[in-house]
C-alpha cells in the first residue's frame, strides 16, 4: 500500500493529466466528479483547474478579425 503522500501525489497527477477532458465535457460523469472532488480539496490542483478554466474562458471569448474579400496592405 502506497503511503499517503505518494498517493495523493498519484492523484494529483491523475487529476492534472485529465484536466483538458474535464472542461472539454468528454468524462464520464462518475470521473468528472471525482476530479472535481480532488481540486475541491487540493490547492495546487484547484489553481492549475482554476486557471486552465480562465484561460479556456479568454480563448472562447477571443473573436477573430472579420473576413474581407480585399487584400491588406501593409501602411
Amino acid at each position: 500500500m502506497l503511503n499517503p503522500i505518494k498517493r495523493h501525489r498519484e492523484h494529483c497527477r491523475d487529476t492534472r493529466a485529465q484536466m483538458s477532458e474535464l472542461l472539454d465535457d468528454e468524462l464520464d460523469g462518475r470521473t468528472a466528479a471525482k476530479l472535481e472532488r480532488h481540486a475541491r480539496w487540493c490547492p495546487d490542483c484547484r489553481h492549475m483547474l482554476a486557471n486552465l478554466r480562465r484561460t479556456v474562458a479568454a480563448l472562447h471569448a477571443l473573436e477573430s478579425p472579420p473576413a474581407s474579400d480585399e487584400p491588406r496592405t501593409a501602411p
